[in-house]
């Protein structure tokens, strides 16, 4: 049976809503790093504090980490420090580091070594070392 005009209208325009507006919401279980990739060796976004509400837009296979956004940041939370997932309705999703960082992180100091991160997750990857940091004043 042919869907009936409002219902079709409907349906279409869900399918147009852009991916954060279907994102689930979970809040932080304590203060947490936010990761530019889905392991503790990538370089660190943000902090974020204790009860800090955020869109979870998919997690790794086996839910370990998730893609999150907490106002305009964008990263990676281990799973174990978000609470209120339902992760029958969290996509698993995959990682690109070249897409990801092309799409959040040009501004970032360390996106100059994107090609260098990767091969992240393959055998034998080694992060590359941070890049040196400019002192605030003059140094002596």
């Amino acid at each position: 049976m042919p869907l009936a005009g409002p219902r079709r209208w409907f349906l279409a325009a869900l399918l147009l809503l852009p991916l954060s507006v279907l994102a689930q919401t979970a809040v932080t279980l304590r203060a947490v790093n936010v990761r530019a990739g889905p392991d503790q060796v990538f370089p660190l976004v943000t902090s974020l504090q204790p009860t800090t509400q955020v869109h979870v837009f998919g997690c790794t296979t086996g839910w370990q980490w998730c893609d999150i956004a907490a106002g305009r940041v964008r990263g990676w939370v281990h799973s174990r420090y978000l609470t209120n997932m339902f992760r029958e309705r969290i996509p698993i999703i995959a990682f690109s580091v070249e897409a990801y960082w092309d799409e959040h992180y040009r501004t970032r100091s360390w996106y100059v070594n994107r090609s260098a991160w990767a091969a992240w997750g393959s055998p034998g990857f080694h992060p590359p070392p941070p890049p040196p940091r400019t002192p605030l004043f003059g140094s002596r």
